[in-house]
């Protein structure tokens, strides 16, 4: 069996292998496989608009960010958005960003 993962240039590759992290390509977040709030919105249409990803690289590669229900540590950071000196890997920054400094220990 093949999987569809997407990749961080925007195309599929089939893969033996599964994904540890799927997505909404719509609104471009990405989270666990088992997060409640993408099961619940699965009868809602949500599976036309999943992808998975092979890990958090890729989804971040792919310009996606942190679900904040399933992925609360990375969701602060994401939403805290670029403070120096800490890296910042994801290219999509939130709105409203927070003025709050984050520790990555």
């Amino acid at each position: 069996m093949a999987y569809h993962l997407r990749q961080p240039d925007g195309t599929s590759l089939d893969s033996p292998v599964p994904g540890t992290l799927g997505g909404n390509a719509t609104l471009r977040i990405y989270g666990r496989l088992d997060c409640a709030r993408a099961i619940a919105a699965l009868p809602l249409g949500y599976a036309k608009h999943r992808v998975f990803f092979a890990d958090e690289l890729a989804a971040i590669g792919a310009g996606f960010r942190p679900c904040g229900r399933c992925m609360p540590q990375q969701y602060v950071i994401w939403k805290a958005g670029p403070l120096p000196p800490a890296s910042y890997p994801w290219s999509i920054t939130p709105h409203h960003p927070v003025s709050a400094t984050i520790s990555l220990a």
